[in-house]
This record gives structure tokens, sequence and C-alpha cells, in this order.
């Protein structure tokens, strides 16, 4: 699985329906004019890589591929629903989760609750990632302990390489793997493949020219951990952690990579009290107290303390966790990390 607002392709089956209908609901004025054909399996365009907003609060990311539609809930978790048959609209399903709907409406369900009614948000910039070639998807047999989850192969081909993914439905990608454009997408290892090996590395994330982005399984601390990779010598260059679902920018020149995120720092400290120490580590992890502040934690942690009171000496010495608008710099040799002028924001580790 991915972070799986990213990118995505149309198939002969699998989401064509509904991502068609995405598509001429978003596109611009003329760009529903000019129809794909039937026979060829057309690019995503950013239309149809869509956030699913519905009425209970809950916000997903999806990408329609050729055997169904595979999105990421709201906790950071990832599903695979494989198109089922139905007389009218379309549904996507894999037992524990449904989408479901007609050009008309939309819902997903979760278990045996009732469905919620959902909509199509307009998801704004496109991502700052490269958007594959192309992406095949190649379903493994079911296991029997756990029929409901569609195992698979996902493979993301750009100009030059592959990053392969085998998901077995478990927390974090079965294996991950770089691989040439065109090898063959199968669970199997070629002989050309290079596996990703790291524990911060849990799904593909997305990839920018020969930098390659892998993001943790699961969130941590209101951030979404990533580490990159440069695809031509398999080198580990750098790892941290953002918030929010995409990088506000992200450019490359040539061995040189840039972006501009919302950075989750977690401190091993509490910053409640204003310690001195504790203060010293944020301002040097960060370099915030000059371009941006070092936030008032008093706040966030009384809160929990009233919520909690009998837990209040304890709660003072939980970590703090600090979000704010940074630029990092990969320079072909060390990552240099600055802050941005904005806001910050300090919660409780979890």
């Amino acid at each position: 699985m991915r972070f799986l607002h990213r990118f995505g392709t149309i198939g002969r089956k699998g989401g064509a329906m509904l991502a068609a209908s995405l598509i001429l609901a978003a596109a611009p004025a003329g760009a529903q004019e000019q129809p794909a054909s039937d026979d060829l399996q057309q690019p995503m365009d950013v239309a149809d890589i869509v956030t699913i907003a519905c009425q209970d609060g809950t916000e997903l990311h999806g990408v329609f591929t050729e055997a169904g539609v595979d999105l990421s809930l709201p906790d950071g978790k990832k599903i695979s629903l494989p198109e089922t048959e139905t007389d009218e609209g379309f549904s996507f399903t894999n037992g524990a989760y449904t989408l479901a709907g007609d050009e008309e409406s939309l819902t997903f369900t979760t278990g045996k609750a009732a469905p919620v009614a959902c909509d199509i948000k307009d998801d704004g910039p496109p991502s700052k990632f490269d958007a594959p070639l192309f992406i095949d998807t190649e379903p493994l047999p079911a296991d029997s302990a756990n029929p409901d989850i569609q195992p698979q192969v996902n493979c993301y081909r750009f100009q030059g390489y592959m990053v392969k993914e085998v998901d077995l439905g478990e927390k974090g990608a079965e294996s991950l793997s770089i691989a040439p454009q065109t090898a063959a997408c199968k669970k199997a290892a070629g002989k050309d493949e290079k596996l990703v090996k790291d524990e911060t590395a849990g799904y593909f994330l997305g990839s920018k020219g020969k930098f390659v982005f892998f993001q943790a399984p699961d969130g941590v601390n209101g951030g979404l951990p990533f580490v990159v990779y440069d695809q031509t010598t398999m080198k580990r260059l750098f790892e941290d952690s953002f918030a929010g679902q995409d990088f506000e920018g992200m450019t490359v020149d040539g061995d040189k990579i840039t972006l501009i995120f919302d950075r989750v720092f977690s401190a091993s400290c509490s910053l409640y009290t204003g310690d001195a120490t504790c203060m010293g580590e944020v301002k040097r992890a960060t370099g915030l107290g000059d371009i941006a502040p070092i936030p008032d934690c008093k706040a966030e942690y009384d809160q929990e303390k009233q919520a909690n009171p009998e837990s209040a000496a304890e709660i003072d010495k939980v970590p703090s966790v600090v979000t704010y608008k940074a630029q990092l710099v990969w320079d072909g040799a060390a990552a240099t990390i600055t802050p941005q002028a904005g806001p910050t924001v300090c919660h409780l580790a979890s």
C-alpha cells in the first residue's frame, strides 16, 4: 500500500466508472472533451486522485487501480477494496470495509455499521511527487485464515526504474524494492531487484527524480515518519517526519533536493515547565527561537491534567512534540533543516 492520495491509473475495470465520473466532475473546462480509449490504460490525472469526505468526519484518500480501490484511513491504516459485481452502480469491498454508490451518491461502510454518506472533496493542488508512468497491481492468493484481505503486489514504474511493494494486508508491506523499469510485477524478487530493508520504510510514499520516499507503517506523535533513498546508488540519505497530507514544496537539482513541510519534532523532554535544558535541546534540534518561536506548551499540558487529575504529576513529564514549518535541504552529502516563518504548535507525545 502507499500514501494513497498521491497517484494512480485508471484501468479497463476496477474503479473505471467512479473514476471517470470524478474526472468529469473535477476536470477543468475543455478537459472533458477528449474521451480515453477503452483499449488502453490511461495514466490518472490529478482529478483521479481523490479525497473522500464523509458526514461523520471521516476523511479517506484513495486511488483507483485495475483491481479496485486502495484507501488510506484517518489512522494511517491502508486497505485494498476489490471491485465486486453489483446490479446498479459500483461497489468495492474486502468484507470489513465497503465503498459503494452510483453517479449521484457515495457511501462508506465499516463492518456492520450503517453506511455513511460521503462526497468527493477537492484535494487542492497536485502532489509534489512525480506521477508514475504506469502502476501495475498483481493480486495474490488470499490467506485462508484471513479471507477478507486481498494480498497484492503494487509496481510503480518511473523513468528508468520501478518501485515494488508486496502488500499482504498486514501492517507494513511484506517487502519493498527498487528494480529496472521493465521488471516483472510479481512477488518473487528478480535478479536485478534491490531490497529496501529499513525500520522506517513501511510503504512506498512517492518519488521525485532519483529520490525515492518510503513512509512508516503508522504515524508517530501526530506526524508521518519518512525515509529517502537514492535509487541510483540505493544509499539511504535521510529521514524525518511530516504532518498533513503532503509536502508544501519539493524541488530537485541534480544531487540536491529541497523540501518544505510541516515538520514534527519529538523531544526527549517536557517543555511544560520552561526548563532551560529542554528549551536548549529543542532549539538546537529545530532552530526555533528567532525566525519562529518555540511554542508555549502550558495550555496543552494543563488541559490534559484537567482531564486526568490523578495523573497530573506524570503528565508534567510527558515529552513534548513540536510542529513547525521547515525547509530541509539535502546537498548531496548531508541534510540541513531550517525553520520557516509561521505558527508553531506543541502537544504531548502519545
